[in-house]
């Protein structure tokens, strides 16, 4: 039966964590794959090896190890005894349902007893190759540079493992490692992709969307954030999506604040509410999808004057970024696709006709001064719903746990 492969790159350097992090590695691999079979997971060499009790499983637990924070990179291989000439029967088996006609095979000891130094191993499992495929007929030739397929061994202390296919896995660090941070969640490409890349790192990532009355019927942004949430949950195994009812708390600001603020007062009550659901959550922060210049309300002073009224630190991951990096991360991770379905977005919601673009954190904190802020922040958080959702048997589930004066 073939099994997974699965290396890590960072964890080499947590030397005496070490074990910490391949310990959540592991759990995040059996959170993954644990519904497709009897698994084995262990840790040889530096490499975690997956075997599954069925093809049909190794085949479905491939598809979901993309998904698995700090596997670097990971292949389906076969495993045989540590013998030349059962490696090269192994490969030319690995090789020869596949269409080629160049190849070049690269090996790796673990074990630095064998017999057989690495360039050694590589001559003669080629030399075995070249005369299979002359006797099948099939006219190869050895390519060290470009080569069409290259036939990778790994010989460990206890095994060899032969394989073709090189899989890029997300990297980063193992899911649930670093504490816990909340996303400002909009419902659009930048939050969602921002929430990802601070899970990579091994944040434990939960959300709160703001949401306003659809300008059209079934255009609430509310379903987005949910599949969005749902779509990012198994990155990490679960989640919380706090969802804060905003229309009412900006027509407050719409009736007595100056208009040019009005954007920059709505994102200043936002991180309030956040940070106050931050806080019940035990969060070491917030995250927002803010990228330097995109809008008028994410320049340099504009973003500083907002981000003031945080006490918690403030991540914004993509403020170097520009939008085509984040779409096609947004791709690649599973939400653009969401992102692109209409919805009412509330922050566009009574838009001044000349935003201001290089406010400070005094003027703010002047056109602040008819609000009641405390009262506001009181009554978002009041009016919050509180879902949590986990990722059990391949699927993600979602319960509605608390509400109102519950999270208070």
């Amino acid at each position: 039966m073939p099994l997974l492969v699965l290396h890590y790159h960072e964890l080499w350097l947590k030397g005496g964590n070490r074990r910490f992090f391949l310990s959540r590695l592991v759990e995040s691999v059996r959170c993954q794959l644990g519904d497709l079979g009897s698994l084995a997971v262990t840790h040889e060499d530096g490499r975690l090896l997956v075997t599954l009790d069925s093809p049909q499983g190794l085949h479905e637990a491939a598809g979901r190890v993309k998904k698995i924070l700090g596997v670097a990179h990971y292949s389906v291989a076969s495993e045989t005894a540590r013998d030349l000439p059962l490696v090269a029967e192994a490969a030319w088996a690995q090789l020869e349902p596949q269409s080629f006609r160049t190849f070049a095979v690269r090996a790796r000891r673990a074990d630095k007893t064998l017999p057989f130094r690495s360039h050694e191993a590589e001559r003669e499992i080629g030399r075995a190759l070249l005369e299979r495929a002359a006797v099948a007929g099939r006219p190869l030739a050895v390519d060290l540079d470009e080569p069409d397929v290259t036939c990778r061994v790994e010989f460990t202390t206890q095994r060899a493992l032969v394989y073709s296919e090189k899989i890029p896995g997300p990297g980063g660090m193992p899911a649930n490692t670093a504490g816990k941070l909340v996303c400002l969640l909009s419902g659009g490409y930048d939050s969602a992709v921002a929430a990802y890349k601070m899970m990579r790192r091994g944040a434990r990532m939960g959300f709160v969307h703001f949401y306003g009355v659809a300008a059209r019927p079934g255009e609430s942004s509310e379903p987005v954030a949910r599949e969005l949430v749902e779509t990012l949950v198994p990155y990490q195994g679960g989640a919380r999506l706090y969802l804060v009812p905003f229309h009412d708390l900006q027509r407050e600001i719409v009736l007595r604040a100056p208009e040019e603020f009005r954007v920059l007062l709505y994102r200043r009550l936002m991180l309030r509410i956040a940070e106050a659901l931050a806080r019940k959550h035990r969060a070491h922060g917030l995250v927002t999808g803010d990228s330097l210049g995109q809008v008028a309300s994410q320049t340099l002073s504009n973003m500083a004057a907002v981000g003031a009224v945080a006490r918690l630190p403030l991540y914004r991951p993509l403020v170097g970024d520009d939008k085509q990096e984040i779409i096609d991360l947004a791709r690649r991770i599973g939400t653009y696709e969401i992102s692109s379905e209409r919805f009412s977005d509330c922050c566009p919601a009574f838009m001044p006709r000349h935003p201001r673009i290089a406010a400070t954190a005094e003027e703010l904190d002047r056109a602040e001064e008819t609000l009641d802020v405390v009262a506001l922040v009181r009554r978002g958080v009041q009016e919050t719903r509180r879902l949590s959702y986990r990722f059990d048997n391949g699927r993600v589930l979602a319960a509605e746990r608390e509400t109102a004066a519950a999270l208070v």
